[in-house]
């Protein structure tokens, strides 16, 4: 119940960036040139005051969604139980303890300083350590798009079979879904994945949809699979092409293909293996130490303002905890984790865009054949 309430205010967290974009879309043109930017054109001479009125909303909208998600980071009841301690330990400190102790403490000041200093270099660590993951499912994913894309650009330039050409674009389209759905612990399949819009949109039919489902290894390894044998089976087809450039093509396509098990495979180890246990309860525990001991340390001086100033302290040292909790699995759905959706949405665009260019070359080459010299 607790994960389904933490989804729902995630989801509820990125709501106002999707009302930003619906809002911005309607001033952003449309590129495919198609009826939608005539109107938009005439909406916007009609009413000039209403991109700044856009652009107003889109603000608010955004310093609207970063307080939600700083509360979201910061708010807990360890907030209050931190108050209450720092509270009772001030208070203790200012009317329990006598001159003397309170030398003592004050004199300790220094020595929690280098505490300190040891605790803000172990966090630091740490989130670097983590970051470290973040960028590297960063540059892992970087890679896999450009040799999704890749694979069906020498897809159209070496097989000259439509159909196959077809099946590679759409097995790669697949591919990309299905490392998706993998990295979200998911299948594709699955209602919160897009397997089904897929089948809606024709990339995959009903049969291979539940084939894939049915897979007790890597669903993104079938779709490599797939690929390896179609493209195999369209060099075997075109006999007249001479052995040495099916040979290069083979080699070049396989090396395209090799990167993309490598990606995914990478992937997983990054998801797979997390920070060693020892090292958070390490540090937690030396986190609590350091804020018991300047707690007692900046009570003598600070007086009743040192439990506000223990909470400032904590909520920070919490913010940075948190974002390099976030950051070790960059594959999930919070703020700080990669957006795996629009990565694929990429692929799938661009992989269509190769197929209505070779459709377009295609039309085009008939044509000039058509027509003949003398009509150039």
């Amino acid at each position: 119940m607790s994960n389904r309430r933490a989804s729902n205010r995630r989801a509820s967290l990125k709501q106002p960036y999707l009302d930003c974009d619906r809002r911005l879309s309607i001033i952003t043109p449309n590129l495919n040139g198609d009826g939608a930017s005539a109107s938009t054109s005439t909406d916007s001479t009609k009413s000039p005051a209403s991109a700044s009125d856009v652009d107003a909303d889109g603000c608010i909208s955004r310093w609207r969604h970063t307080f939600d998600y700083l509360m979201y980071m910061i708010v807990g009841v360890d907030l209050l139980i931190v108050l209450a301690l720092a509270s009772i330990i001030t208070f203790s400190v200012d009317r329990l303890g006598s001159e003397e102790w309170l030398s003592y403490i004050t004199a300790s000041q220094p020595a929690v300083g280098i505490l300190g200093a040891f605790y803000s270099f172990a966090l630091v660590f740490r989130t670097n350590t983590c970051y470290s993951r973040w960028w590297e499912g960063r540059v892992l994913w970087g890679s896999m798009i450009v040799c999704t894309i890749r694979i069906a650009q020498q897809a159209h330039l070496w097989i000259k079979e439509p159909a196959l050409v077809r099946r590679v674009s759409c097995l790669a389209v697949m591919y990309a879904y299905c490392c998706k759905a993998q990295l979200n612990g998911a299948g594709v399949e699955d209602d919160t994945q897009e397997g089904t819009k897929l089948l809606q949109k024709g990339v995959v039919s009903q049969e291979e949809l539940d084939m894939i489902s049915r897979q007790s290894g890597w669903q993104s390894f079938y779709c490599i699979d797939e690929m390896r044998a179609t493209i195999s089976s369209g060099l075997e087809a075109d006999s007249m092409q001479d052995q040495w450039k099916n040979n290069a093509a083979q080699t070049a396509m396989e090396e395209t293909m090799g990167k993309l098990d490598a990606g995914i495979g990478g992937c997983l180890r990054v998801k797979s293996t997390s920070l060693p246990v020892a090292y958070d309860i390490i540090l937690n525990t030396a986190g609590c130490i350091f804020f018991v001991v300047g707690c007692l340390a900046w009570a003598p001086a600070a007086k009743y303002y040192n439990p506000i100033l223990v909470l400032i302290v904590y909520i920070i040292v919490k913010m940075i905890t948190r974002v390099g909790t976030y950051m070790e699995d960059p594959f999930g759905d919070d703020e700080s984790d990669l957006p795996l959706g629009k990565f694929c949405e990429e692929i799938h665009k661009q992989i269509t865009a190769i197929d209505e260019r070779a459709k377009f070359k295609l039309a085009t080459r008939t044509d000039d054949i058509e027509r003949g010299p003398a009509d150039l």
